[in-house]
């Protein structure tokens, strides 16, 4: 009986078919394991859309070639949940998962917190969160915020910021240059009657791979091999002998290469000695505070929250971003140029910017401030000749004071903010400060929005074929593969 079933010819190529599809099914899941393991290593898709937005540039494929150091991207969320915010995640993932396939020297996790919080209590010192970017080469790792991958737009109606145009891959690039580089600046944070709290603003320089020290400005010198000082707000005046510690350190025994970054506040006091120091560097401080009567220029219904214009737009890679410069304190420059001194303004109020005396009592007519497009944020430069000439034929040496008129535009919400700059400009100033180009620039990648447009004739004709006639022949083939199988 058992053989006449095995000598059965319908049996016999039953029993074939099914070996055969079992056997294409198996091939069929194979292929795609292989498929799948290929293109996740080796740029094997192809990249149909008009601008070529999910494939890297040119130049960042060509430096992916040239890279010698171990690199580790970790995306904090599944492929799904970080796509799954928008278009722009979806095509920011896909630009991501780009990088390893050029080269073996990236290696690209996708990390679910929520399933391995081993994962985020190693990086608890850092400010990181879903979706953020964790790149790391050895002991250097920087955090890219979600926001960091997108060109943002801010709509004052609204006080909300919209996505405009994706730059993950400027964004990811210029993170891999800067923890790949051998060089590690350093920056000294002075306490001098400062309350201000920078927890934020270390963290920020920090996570950018720069060595951050704090000093007290009363007690010790300046360290030496610092390049920046950053003193924030003090509330009370510098004494003779702090105010020679910060000459010592801009002359640095006559080589320069050194910079000040001061940030004053509306809530200061008077302080005769700082603002005579400033004075000699071309700044000049006013006891009042900015009011901005260009409702179109404030933030959260408050004149004292007003919002900048970039003058030199080379410092942010994002000109059109929104900087904000809450409770700032009036300043002015004195001259342009004078004794080896250069001054430029970096950022401005808008023209109807008012002067409010602080000593103004509450019956202060606002319409008698003066208005006027005040300086946010000025940088003073003091060149020597360095006596001998380098390689571009310039013998200078030079050393800076900069003055941001706004300390609390460096409070935490604004540095971490998605809606302003705060946090990139700065972070661009003091690269630019201390020579150090991580920046990295390509052309910003905008979803195509544009529709398919078609006619009712042409979406029925389409239909059709797919509903109708494609399954129709399919149907007819296998009736006819039936019926002479059956009659063999």
């Amino acid at each position: 009986m058992f053989s006449k079933i095995l000598n059965n010819r319908r049996f016999r190529m039953g029993s074939f078919a099914t070996v055969l599809t079992v056997i294409f099914v198996a091939a069929l899941i194979i292929l795609n394991m292989i498929v799948s393991a290929v293109s996740n290593r080796y740029p094997v898709q192809i990249d149909l859309t008009t601008d070529k937005i999910y494939g890297l540039s040119d130049e960042t494929i060509e430096y992916l070639k040239g890279l010698e150091k171990e690199v580790d991207i970790y995306v904090l969320a599944t492929e799904d949940g970080f796509s799954s915010a928008s278009d722009y995640f979806l095509q920011a993932k896909e630009t991501i998962k780009k990088f390893p396939q050029y080269t073996s020297k990236v290696d690209l996790s996708f990390v679910d917190m929520a399933k391995d919080p081993s994962f985020e209590s190693k990086y608890a010192s850092y400010n990181i969160g879903t979706r953020d970017i964790i790149v790391e080469c050895g002991s250097k790792i920087q955090i890219v915020k979600t926001s960091d991958l997108f060109t943002l737009q801010y709509d004052s109606s609204t006080g909300y910021s919209y996505i405009q145009g994706s730059r993950t891959d400027e964004a990811i690039t210029s993170a891999i240059m800067n923890v790949t580089s051998d060089y590690t600046p350093k920056v000294t944070l002075l306490t001098a009657h400062s309350s201000f709290d920078a927890t934020s603003f270390v963290s920020l320089l920090e996570q950018n791979s720069f060595e951050v020290i704090t000093q007290d400005l009363l007690l010790e010198d300046i360290d030496p091999e610092a390049e920046v000082a950053i003193l924030f707000a003090p509330s009370q005046d510098l004494d003779e002998d702090q105010l020679k510690k910060l000459d010592a350190f801009l002359d640095n025994d006559g080589q320069k290469g050194r910079s000040l970054l001061y940030f004053a506040s509306a809530s200061q006091p008077a302080m005769p000695a700082m603002e005579a120091f400033l004075s000699e560097w071309g700044i000049v401080m006013e006891d009042a505070t900015v009011y901005e009567t260009d409702y179109s220029r404030i933030y959260n219904y408050s004149p004292l929250y007003s919002i900048v214009d970039f003058v030199n737009e080379e410092i942010l890679e994002d000109p059109s971003g929104y900087m904000l410069m809450p409770t700032a304190r009036v300043m002015d420059t004195s001259f342009t140029e004078r004794d080896g001194k250069t001054v430029e303004v970096l950022q401005k109020f808008g023209p109807e910017a008012r002067a409010i005396p602080n000593d103004a009592g509450e019956d202060y007519n606002i319409e008698d401030a003066e208005a006027y497009a005040w300086p946010a944020l000025v940088l003073s430069t003091l060149e020597k000749s360095a006596g001998k000439v380098n390689e571009s034929g310039v013998a200078v040496l030079k050393s800076q004071v900069i003055v941001s008129a706004s300390a609390a535009s460096c409070e935490s919400g604004l540095l971490s903010s998605n809606t302003f700059v705060n946090g990139k400009y700065y972070l661009n100033l003091i690269n630019s400060v201390v020579g150090r180009d991580v920046s990295y620039s390509v052309t910003d990648k905008v979803l195509d929005t544009n529709t398919l447009v078609m006619t009712n004739t042409q979406i029925l004709g389409i239909a059709a074929v797919f509903v109708i006639v494609i399954p129709a022949a399919l149907l007819v083939w296998g009736i006819v593969v039936f019926m002479r199988r059956r009659h063999k």
